[in-house]
């Protein structure tokens, strides 16, 4: 039976992107373990949850007791692969398994979207593509998920000789699942939301680089061109506090949803017109390829990850984001046309089927076969 250890920064990352992968490996007769900072939550599936107090912030001295107690845990449980994510996590796990790795274990890196990318700030390329340099050494594998970072790959980390390219880490169909009318008209009355209400979904955390921010200083503009729109946000995170002060301030939070994080996303799916994802980085974002999946047209900034979902003006827009202009115009733009709306994510539909998590686990598991037989 094979073992497998999945090491990330947080638990929330594990729940909102792994658990398919998670699913899949037990299925397919794997013991399934995961380290990760505790947040006192269950992950379902998994065997065992190993506490490593892993910080985002890359000099925390939290990151060096995290490597500490990985290292000790894995002299006492020895792992087929191990399989990290997230820039600090992956960090963290591969100086901790240095040992192991001498031992036989395979060191799998999925790269979620690499902080250097064009149009980076310097000091990413300073900081994460030095310590992906540096790490390099002792990783046996390394996935990406989009054609900028599988390019970026091959020109600055060509010391990981093994590199494989996957379309994204998978949505999850199941947690998309139907919708009955009864819980939409629920759903309508618990957001006070009118039939004829034009409504924007964005599905993300509040971090300053997913540019909630611009989208309520755009959706300002937007009301004036539609009074009825309203804006859907689903998620969680410290910008939240913000932009719930930012709405007010805009005259605009009667029409803003603030939702937070729901587990179960069908039927916020199923109420919007229109996806939105202005963010400024992205690896292939999943809450895109969900909305896509239901057949919403996203409206989404011309980045890494949105650029390998979304065919400019047949499956959705891609637009700059350095003025909201250009933005809110492509929004009305598909409000006024509501033929070319259903055509467009019809399109949508179409293209993302591709994307999911059962066509996506089966290349991933091949990739991790190949490793264990070298």
């Amino acid at each position: 039976m094979k073992k497998i250890l999945i090491v990330t920064s947080s638990y929330s990352f594990v729940r909102s992107f792994l658990i398919p992968h998670i699913e899949y490996w037990k299925r397919n007769g794997w013991v399934v373990d995961v380290a990760s900072d505790d947040d006192g939550s269950t992950i379902p599936y998994v065997d065992h949850q190993i506490d490593i107090p892993v910080k985002r912030t890359p000099f925390h001295s939290s990151n060096i007791v995290a490597i500490k107690r990985l290292a000790s845990h894995l002299e006492q449980e020895h792992y087929d692969i191990i399989n990290c994510h997230t820039p600090i996590g992956a960090m963290v796990a591969r100086l901790a398994a240095r040992k192991a790795r001498r031992k036989g274990t395979k060191i799998v890196y999925m790269a979620h979207g690499f902080h250097f990318y064009k149009g980076a700030p310097l000091r990413n390329w300073l900081l994460y593509y030095t310590a992906e340099k540096c790490m390099a050494r002792y990783t046996d594998a390394l996935i990406t998920i989009n054609d900028e970072d599988r390019l970026n790959a091959s020109k600055y980390l060509p010391e990981i000789s093994r590199q494989y390219y996957l379309e994204g880490i998978g949505y999850d169909i199941k947690h998309i699942g139907a919708c009955s009318a009864e819980e939409l008209q629920r759903l309508r009355e618990q957001y006070n939301l009118r039939e004829d209400d034009f409504v924007l979904l964005y599905i993300a955390r509040y971090a300053l680089h997913k540019n909630h921010r611009f989208l309520i200083k755009a959706f300002a503009e937007i009301q004036q061109s539609i009074p009825h729109a309203k804006l859907l946000l689903l998620g969680e995170g410290d910008d939240m506090e913000a932009c719930r002060a930012l709405a007010q301030q805009l005259g605009v939070s009667h029409s803003v949803i603030f939702a937070g994080f729901q587990p179960q996303i069908s039927g916020y799916l199923y109420l919007a017109d229109v996806g939105v994802s202005p963010s400024l980085m992205e690896g292939l974002p999943i809450g895109v390829a969900e909305e896509m999946f239901v057949a919403l047209p996203v409206v989404a900034s011309d980045i890494r990850g949105h650029r390998d979902l979304i065919d400019d003006g047949k499956n959705g827009m891609l637009c700059s984001v350095s003025d909201t202009s250009h933005f809110v115009s492509k929004i009305v733009y598909l409000y006024n046309n509501p033929e070319e709306r259903r055509k467009m994510g019809q399109m949508a539909r179409e293209n993302i089927l591709k994307y999911s998590a059962e066509n996506i686990m089966p290349q991933l598991l091949d990739i991790l076969h190949k490793e264990l037989s070298r």
